[in-house]
């Protein structure tokens, strides 16, 4: 039976309400979850291949990305989102799947960076209604995720078709638009499907994994970051960055399923230990990437994935701690999203790696202040001899 989620992977409210699916429907939900996390991978790839592609100044060509990522985190789980029609869906997802071919079209490079945009702003859109109807959370679905790992393969072939480079936006557009059908079916036919968003509000916290995983993603065509500085073909960091994104999160959920079948691990790990490991993490690689060897460069990438993989895997409860109102969660995460994104493109030409790094160290740093400030207030006898310590 498919659980309903309160929130999704990235953080954002869904619905509280419990929802159950028709049997009959599962193949429909399963095929949804694939499409849904092909158009996420795709959008990170695609976007971000073009903007390097096209070379842009400004921003050393992750405006794209940007663009499309706050377009996402506007208007996720919003009230229109949840009550526009189910053709408004599928009429952004063909024109995604069609956008595709417009940069090549358009001869002049100002007029083909203008038409990136355009698409990534209604790529950015289409991603928010699907995202904001979802029902179900892939890591509720079963006791293996493994649709991130096949909309991974989906997402590869489609990228770089057999052939030569021309035939690559031919994968990407039939790609695209398979996964267009699909989330329309899904959300057309989809049993008591919710219209208004009632979960709960967010805090800082669930959105510095994502950041984090979002800023790795969104800089890997970056040519002075550190991928390039280990000597990795592009294929080898395509690859490697989609395992960290769609296969951390299975890995780390076939893991946490094991311990839970354990006998002293039979209560499972709770909402408030899986975001204090998915903070850990994130502060740890934001250390390891103040270095200089491979190895820290290695541990950089991985650790802060692992913590944004554990947050994929943990409950949907609140974790208690001051939780923000929609408006100002919506603008943490733009600023520590698209914008912090932006601000490593421009800085990137002039100091390489380091731009990368030092956002990092901001997120990790924040993600220190943010476990501390929730063992503060949700540990009050700890925090009352404290208190009195300090008073004596």
């Amino acid at each position: 039976m498919l659980q309903a989620a309160r929130t999704s992977c990235t953080g954002m409210p869904m619905s509280d309400a419990a929802t159950r699916t028709d049997p009959s429907d599962a193949w429909l939900a399963h095929a949804g979850e694939v499409a849904q996390w092909a158009v996420l991978l795709l959008g990170w790839l695609w976007l971000g291949e073009q903007g390097m592609r096209l070379g842009w100044s400004m921003a050393s060509g992750v405006l794209a990305v940007a663009v499309w990522w706050a377009a996402r985190i506007v208007c996720r789980g919003s009230g229109w989102a949840f009550q526009t029609a189910s053709s408004v869906m599928g009429v952004c997802g063909v024109l995604t799947a069609c956008g595709v071919w417009l940069p090549g079209l358009l001869a002049r490079p100002a007029a083909a960076h203008a038409g990136l945009l355009v698409l990534a702003a209604v790529w950015g859109l289409w991603s928010a209604l699907i995202e904001t109807r979802t029902r179900v959370s892939t890591f509720q679905m079963g006791r293996v995720a493994w649709h991130p790992l096949v909309a991974a393969g989906l997402v590869s072939g489609a990228w770089r078709m057999p052939g030569s480079d021309t035939a690559a936006p031919w994968g990407v557009s039939l790609l695209l638009a398979l996964c267009a059908a699909l989330v329309y079916a899904r959300d057309r036919h989809g049993s008591g499907r919710v219209s208004a968003c009632r979960g709960q509000r967010a805090g800082l916290h669930t959105c510095l994994t994502p950041s984090a995983m979002g800023l790795m993603m969104g800089t890997l065509w970056l040519g002075n970051v550190w991928c390039a500085g280990l000597g990795w073909s592009t294929g080898q960091m395509v690859a490697v960055h989609l395992a960290l994104m769609a296969g951390l999160p299975t890995l780390v959920g076939l893991v946490l399923h094991g311990l839970n079948r354990l006998p002293e691990w039979a209560g499972g790990l709770s909402s408030e230990q899986l975001t204090y490991a998915s903070l850990a993490l994130l502060c740890l690689g934001a250390l390891m990437g103040l270095g200089n060897s491979a190895v820290s460069s290695v541990l950089a990438m991985l650790l802060p994935s692992l913590g944004w993989a554990v947050h994929c895997n943990r409950h949907r409860s609140p974790v208690g701690g001051a939780l923000m109102r929609p408006r100002a969660s919506r603008g943490m995460a733009l600023l520590m999203g698209p914008v912090l994104l932006v601000g490593v493109g421009m800085a990137s030409p002039w100091h390489g790696p380091l731009a990368v790094q030092s956002a990092l160290a901001v997120l990790g740093a924040l993600a220190a202040w943010q476990a501390a400030a929730l063992w503060w207030r949700t540990h009050p006898r700890w925090r009352q001899s404290a208190l009195l310590a300090i008073l004596r």
